[in-house]
């Protein structure tokens, strides 16, 4: 396998909806922003990355940074059925309760209430843009 030189990656969201994207993980979620800034389209084609230049937030969530690409003539929007590629992104938290009723005091909707799981005291996911669900993860205490 290759070697890491961050212990983190970072993920790249082509957005339907710009604004509507930048909105929701910016204003509702909370994500600073780090950067803001043009792809050009000799390094959009030469990477593979669009077919054309592009406009590129990067987030900071922790360590992690979500890339959300602003392009001309986006692709049609994900739904949130069950399909193949990337599903969720998980944020582990110290109180799932306390984000879930500031989230939805903001207007965030959820798919369910928390519940627990085997690996954690509360898991629940909301519904983010594109098709993407946003898990949030509470661990179990030791206690627990």
């Amino acid at each position: 396998m290759f070697q890491l030189r961050h212990s983190v990656i970072d993920i790249g969201i082509v957005c339907s909806d710009f604004d509507a994207s930048l909105r929701f993980y910016r204003d509702l979620l909370g994500l600073e922003v780090a950067l803001d800034f043009e792809i050009p389209e000799q390094i959009a084609i030469g990477a593979g990355l669009a077919p054309t230049g592009f406009r590129q937030i990067r987030l900071r969530a922790g360590d992690t940074l979500i890339k959300l690409m602003e392009i001309t003539s986006p692709p049609e929007p994900r739904s949130l059925d069950f399909q193949a590629g990337v599903r969720w992104l998980t944020f582990i938290l110290d109180d799932v309760p306390a984000a879930v009723t500031e989230l939805k005091a903001c207007g965030v909707e959820f798919m369910a209430e928390p519940i627990s799981a085997p690996d954690a005291r509360y898991v629940v996911c909301a519904k983010g843009p594109d098709g993407m669900l946003i898990e949030l993860v509470q661990p179990r205490n030791e206690d627990d």
